[in-house]
């Protein structure tokens, strides 16, 4: 966004503030989620047909493809839309065959089989034939909510009746992932958490719930009173604060001028309690696109205001300010959230543009016309 240019009898200089989207990095030991692409939003898709009995209920898209028929909606339900052999429906089938591959090539992979009563840290676990599951299986993500879990079944995958899969330590559903080679069954009234990508059919008996997925590339895909729901990575979010243009008129005298910064909020709806860091760098200034021409010491400093709870928040402790920082393009954190603390919307009051605002130093030798950088906010996961 380029702030108006005021014309003075001199020169003004304007601060050009790019505010990018808040973002995280997972930690490199641990795999990255599998890309749905066009199959993202479809709760259930089968490849050659897709059968429902009783009342089932999807909140998605359903569809098949290449196949063209769906039976038993209704009695089922769902509150997306309905695509047989349609052009949504080929590319969620495209798009599906790309992520199985990808899912199947992910390495390295622990040697698994039996997950009956494990608690598992994220990774890539494979089985040469069957992976079956009786009982219960913990995914927990130890605290990082992006942390993903890669199951691949060489052959099938086999959920037996009542058996769940728990999440722990803020591992969420959207990152898990069943790779199955064949077929891809669930037992009466089992829970199952995450995307299963199967290259054979998916058959699931009564009361079945599955958070997350149940996708069929080349065959069938058959239901009875069952429940899926895609379940949406929840993250970090943020609104970003408009900085408000100002004129400095060069004087020969190196001058610090102030802008106001405002209001914007940190969102953390993860659930996970594993806290977060908020940090901000700056490119160097520049006058028409030259560093040079920016002076001799151009720089910005900004103070943070103080976050309160957004309207609605429970009451808990917030993320802590720092004081002012100077800005570079090395990351300069100004508000932590220890663990235990941050969750839900904070929100960062605008300031006066005085004290707390941001402080541009304009230099005595710098060049007449505007002045440019780039702010980068950025959360993540608290350091060490």
């Amino acid at each position: 966004m380029r702030l108006p240019y005021r014309s003075v009898r001199l020169v003004a200089a304007g601060w050009l503030v790019v505010l990018a989207s808040f973002s995280r990095d997972a930690p490199a030991a641990t795999p990255s989620p599998v890309g749905l692409g066009g199959a993202y939003s479809f709760a259930v898709l089968g490849g050659s047909t897709l059968t429902n009995t009783g009342m089932s209920t999807i909140t998605g898209e359903l569809g098949v493809s290449p196949g063209t028929v769906v039976t038993g909606f209704p009695p089922g339900v769902f509150n997306g839309g309905m695509h047989a052999a349609d052009a949504a429906a080929a590319q969620a089938h495209t798009d599906l065959v790309t992520a199985y591959l990808v899912a199947q090539a992910r390495a390295p992979a622990e040697p698994a089989g039996v997950l009956d009563g494990l608690t598992l840290a994220p990774g890539v676990y494979a089985a040469g034939s069957e992976l079956s599951l009786a009982g219960t299986l913990t995914l927990d993500a130890g605290g990082d909510p992006d942390a993903a879990f890669i199951f691949q079944a060489g052959t099938t995958l086999s959920i037996a009746a009542d058996s769940r899969v728990d999440l722990a330590g803020g591992a969420q559903a959207c990152n898990v992932f069943w790779q199955v080679g064949g077929s891809a069954t669930l037992g009466a009234t089992s829970f199952l958490k995450g995307t299963i990508l199967a290259s054979g059919s998916i058959s699931m008996d009564d009361g079945v719930r599955i958070d997350g997925r149940a996708l069929a590339r080349d065959g069938s895909l058959t239901m009875s009173d069952d429940t899926v729901t895609i379940a949406p990575c929840a993250s970090l979010s943020n609104t970003a604060p408009a900085i408000t243009p100002f004129d400095a008129t060069l004087t020969g005298r190196t001058r610090t001028v102030h802008t106001a910064v405002g209001a914007w909020s940190v969102i953390d709806p993860r659930g996970s309690n594993a806290g977060y860091s908020v940090t901000v760098a700056a490119s160097a200034p520049t006058v028409g696109g030259s560093t040079s021409a920016a002076g001799t010491g151009a720089r910005l400093t900004l103070t943070p205001a103080t976050a309160t709870p957004a309207s609605g928040n429970p009451a808990t402790t917030g993320p802590v300010t720092t004081s002012a920082q100077l800005l570079s393009t090395t990351a300069a954190t100004i508000a932590s959230a220890a663990a235990g603390t941050g969750q839900g919307g904070w929100d960062f009051p605008a300031d006066a543009g005085a004290a707390a605002s941001l402080a541009i130093v304009v230099p005595g030798d710098a060049s007449a016309g505007a002045y440019t950088s780039t702010l980068t906010f950025t959360t993540a996961p608290p350091a060490g």
